[in-house]
């Protein structure tokens, strides 16, 4: 099973330009009660999505440029999009939101030409990815997105110890995501939170139970346009939220008893199943 997990990660690094790089800065949390479990929750043959087990401890926060409204229609689903990536690299593409495997024709399983496996095994993973949303530039069928990522934030339990997980590079991940229109029932703009959720300490994964792709198709990952790709456009922002990372050597010489901090989830899902 470590085998595959290491393989899978080697192919979804050509996709998302992951590097094994970096850790998170600040205090750990004094917490021991995060225990490693096999994931019995996921989207296959359910009408209702459920957050895996895995990453039940762990969080995803978001950010964008003035311009974009992360409750629109676009916003929404750009952020189902990139937390199904996010999770099908770490728990698996069993894992991931209703309609995203299909939305794609992503493949799991054991080959090598496959984005994600079925299932990688490992976790439990804690703490909190970034993300931001930095352009939508719409488009004759559809719209493409331009977001950067930050997972220096969530480790995984391994071996008793929490140690980087999806390592990325300390300047954030460039990703552009096309989303094409299919011609069936299109997706449309979700009605903003009550601030009361929105503004509430939640330290879990947040997740729509339903299917935002219905309608859509998705196209492409990492940025690999000449216009923007490698330009340094996440950096500002990466270093915002982590000024004083370095990078080491592996992921052994950083792991650590207590996982991570977990910042809480935002800006969440109006029907989270949490």
């Amino acid at each position: 099973m470590k085998q595959r997990s290491r393989r899978v990660r080697m192919v979804v690094a050509v996709l998302l330009t992951i590097q094994i790089a970096v850790t998170a800065c600040g205090s750990p949390v004094e917490d021991s009660s995060i225990q490693q479990t096999s994931s019995t929750s996921h989207s296959s043959g359910s009408d209702v999505y459920e957050v895996p087990d895995q990453l039940g401890d762990a969080t995803m926060v978001w950010s964008a440029e003035p311009e974009v409204d992360l409750f629109s229609a676009e916003g929404t689903l750009i952020r189902a999009a990139q937390e199904s990536i996010a999770i099908g690299a770490t728990v698996g593409l069993d894992y991931t939101y209703r309609g995203f495997a299909a939305s794609g024709n992503y493949k799991g399983g054991d080959s090598i030409y496959s984005i994600f496996q079925s299932a990688t095994g490992d976790g439990p993973f804690a703490g909190t990815i970034h993300s931001r949303i930095q352009k939508v530039n719409p488009s004759d069928n559809g719209f493409e997105a331009l977001t950067c990522v930050l997972s220096i934030g969530l480790d995984v339990l391994e071996n008793g110890k929490y140690s980087p997980s999806l390592l990325t590079n300390i300047a954030g991940e460039e990703l552009r995501i096309r989303f094409i229109r299919t011609g069936d029932k299109t997706t449309t703009a979700r009605e903003s939170m009550p601030s009361s959720i929105q503004e509430s300490e939640n330290l879990h994964w947040q997740a729509p139970t339903d299917n935002r792709f219905a309608g859509w198709e998705i196209d492409g990952f990492a940025d690999v346009e000449p216009g923007t790709a490698e330009s340094g456009r996440c950096v500002p922002w990466a270093r915002s939220l982590y000024p004083d990372v370095e990078p080491i050597v592996s992921r052994e010489a950083y792991a650590r008893d207590n996982p991570p901090p977990v910042q809480p989830a935002y800006p969440g899902w109006p029907d989270s199943a949490s």
